[in-house]
């Protein structure tokens, strides 16, 4: 006889409770699985947008200081120009024209400023050039302001020599009213003295604070959802993610403040130097920037037009706070189940169970999603190095670069494998002359041990080929968990601005009309010569030279025919004398040689040869006319007691109006 089979043994209600016992117990563990899985995933989201947000920010702080450190470089230059000493001890037609065409050059060479601008000690402006969009130009001298009033320039015109004030970023006022549309600007101001040591006014520079905020918009640009912000010493929103929200305390509304907003996450920031504030809200990622250098100043501002400043500030006290704010709902999105979802799954617990498979598969899909969006940002940040216009490297505890953007290795002309894991410093880092630096003189390299910030306005890196390349660099360091973990090196080419600083050196020496010496330049380097002359006892002889009846030329062509007659006089000099000769135009139409090497005889024959050039010259005129001029030349050569070139000077004055009182048109001498 056949006995029935297990399955027909076994009461259904049993084999239903068991299954049901197991099935719950089951589901049970698997939803507590997935909820905690969902916890953990949010956490590590957090902690991988912790690093990743913190590298953005100091990247962003970097750009900073490069700004101002490239501002502070152009005030810098500009207020030690001979042509801005020249118009403070003589002033003059000639020299304000000089002045400002060396405002409008810098306006329009360097693209960053909305107006520079030299004030006099009682805030008149005196010379202005306006960026006019693009277009710069100088401001005619009716439409200067009196600026007296405004905060930047009192407590510009008040520091000492060398200190330059640095006002807050704000927004422009012209004529007593904010311009519109909003121009964000920082003024960078400093005193200038004349040659006698007294104070003579201030020169501003308006920098564009649009043009520093749209670099930190670009570098703290991401996802939707994640805001970059840049805040003031009392929380206002000078950068926000929201428009309206920008510029409360230039707008007279307190109440567009960070900590009215978010009062315990400020609370936190606004006493802490760098950090990271998880809440309920979302991440907050903050650091400090202080770019203020040595020597600067600065104060509190003011929104209205004509009030002070209600105090200064240090170095210290002149500080943006950069946040980044990611909101939590950008986190669990992606993971998380909502209550709604949540009993839905405890309803169809054995819909998990069956589909066990599928759930595994859906939540390592998930996981998959959220490495390729953590690779996505990370390849944005790379990107953002990429395209940077400047070069940046990034090296370890020990030196060795561990990553190089495109910019760097074009700079520089290695490849970026060449570069990976060599010594930063004894690869790239030497003085001015080549030699290599001692690894205790490199600042940067002290960063990584300090936690300081390093900035340079010039040091040289050494390229592949041997070529010494000069640079502007800001070194900060990485820090993880409260420690130094390697160092970022920004750098910026300066081969421009070096050879603009050495045009502005070559102008600064060249008779702008005649292209030879300038006054200042001549006695310079006739100074040098008599020093070298008596060193040697070697002769020097002198010639100083005068157009005869140059009055009678101006008044009866006209001036611009008396500049050709100039012109034409310097570029005989230079056909006929010797080209170790030093020819400089003294003023006016009075010219002066200096002939090293020769005698007062031998200057004697010269100059008859230079006056006889001279009178052969028939100058085309207009109609067909043509104009002949002649010259006076006074003669002298050194004698032991002659102390410098005025003494030389004085004799072959009084010898070139003897030439003149002789009849002109004649050679004199004088020992």
């Amino acid at each position: 006889m056949l006995q029935p089979s297990a399955a027909a043994r076994m009461p259904v209600p049993a084999l239903l409770r068991r299954f049901v016992l197991i099935y719950l117990s089951a589901a049970i563990v698997l939803t507590v699985a997935i909820f905690l899985s969902i916890r953990f995933d949010v956490q590590d989201r957090i902690n991988n947008a912790k690093v990743r947000e913190a590298a953005r920010v100091d990247t962003a702080k970097n750009l900073v200081a490069r700004d101002f450190s490239t501002v502070t470089s152009d005030l810098r230059l500009l207020a030690s120009t001979p042509s801005l000493r020249r118009f403070l001890d003589h002033g003059g037609e000639e020299r304000f024209d000089e002045l400002a065409n060396l405002f409008l050059e810098l306006c329009r060479i360097s693209g960053n400023y909305d107006q520079v601008r030299y004030l006099d000690t009682s805030g008149r402006e005196i010379v202005r050039v306006n960026f006019n969009e693009g277009s710069p130009a100088i401001v005619p001298r009716s439409q200067l302001q009196d600026k007296s009033g405004r905060y930047f320039f009192r407590d510009s015109i008040k520091l000492d020599r060398n200190e330059i004030f640095v006002s807050p970023l704000d927004l422009n006022i012209e004529h007593d009213q904010l311009e519109l549309p909003y121009k964000p600007m920082i003024r960078f101001g400093m005193p200038v003295f004349d040659g006698a040591g007294h104070k003579r006014g201030v020169i501003l520079l308006n920098y564009f604070g649009g043009e520093l905020l749209q670099h930190f918009r670009d570098v703290m640009r991401g996802g939707d959802r994640r805001r970059g912000m840049l805040l003031n010493r009392d929380g206002y929103w000078l950068s926000s993610a929201k428009q309206d929200e920008e510029w409360g305390f230039m707008l007279g509304k307190p109440e567009l403040r960070f900590g009215k907003k978010y009062p315990d996450v400020w609370n936190a920031i606004s006493t802490g130097d760098s950090g990271a504030l998880q809440t309920d809200a979302g991440l907050f990622v903050y650091s400090t920037v202080y770019p203020l250098q040595p020597g600067q100043r600065s104060s509190t501002g003011s929104p209205l037009p004509r009030s002070p400043s209600k105090h200064e500030l240090s170095a210290r006290e002149y500080y943006w706070k950069i946040v980044s704010f990611t909101p939590y709902a950008t986190f669990t999105e992606a993971a998380e189940i909502n209550e709604v979802g949540r009993d839905i799954l405890y309803g169809v617990a054995y819909l998990l169970l069956a589909f066990g498979s599928l759930a595994i598969a859906f939540f390592s899909l998930s996981r998959k999603q959220a490495r390729v969006r953590m690779e996505e940002e990370e390849a944005r940040l790379r990107e953002i190095a990429v395209t940077m216009s400047d070069g940046l490297l990034v090296a370890d505890l020990e030196g060795k670069i561990t990553f190089a953007n495109p910019e760097a290795c074009r700079l520089l002309g290695y490849s970026e494998n060449e570069l990976l894991g060599k010594d930063m410093h004894g690869t790239l880092h030497v003085h001015g002359d080549g030699k290599q630096k001692e690894k205790h003189e490199c600042s940067m390299l002290r960063v990584a041990r300090t936690g300081e910030t390093y900035r340079a306005v010039e040091e040289i890196f050494r390229c592949k080929n041997g070529q010494l390349l000069p640079i502007s660099v800001s070194v900060s360091a990485i820090i993880r968990e409260q420690q130094a973990a390697g160092i970022v090196v920004a750098f910026h080419d300066i081969t421009e601005r070096k050879k603009f600083e050495q045009e502005l050196e070559r102008r600064a020496q060249i008779d702008a009309l005649t292209s030879l010496n300038n006054r200042r330049h001549f006695y310079e380097l006739a100074e040098q010569e008599i020093l070298r002359t008596k060193r040697y006892g070697k002769p020097l002889a002198l010639m100083m030279l005068d157009v005869d009846h140059f009055k009678d030329i101006n008044d009866t062509y006209g001036h611009h025919v008396g500049d050709t007659v100039l012109q034409t006089l310097g570029a005989v000099c230079l056909q006929t004398m010797r080209e170790i000769d030093i020819i400089g135009r003294l003023g006016g139409e009075e010219f002066a040689i200096l002939l090293p090497e020769a005698t007062a005889a031998q200057a004697f024959d010269a100059a008859e040869r230079l006056r006889l050039a001279v009178a052969a010259i028939a100058m085309p005129l207009e109609q067909g006319q043509t104009l002949s001029f002649t010259i006076s030349i006074g003669v002298t050569g050194l004698v032991a007691k002659d102390s410098d070139i005025a003494d030389m000077l004085k004799r072959a004055d009084e010898a070139m109006y003897q030439a003149k009182r002789s009849g002109r048109n004649r050679v004199c001498s004088q020992e």
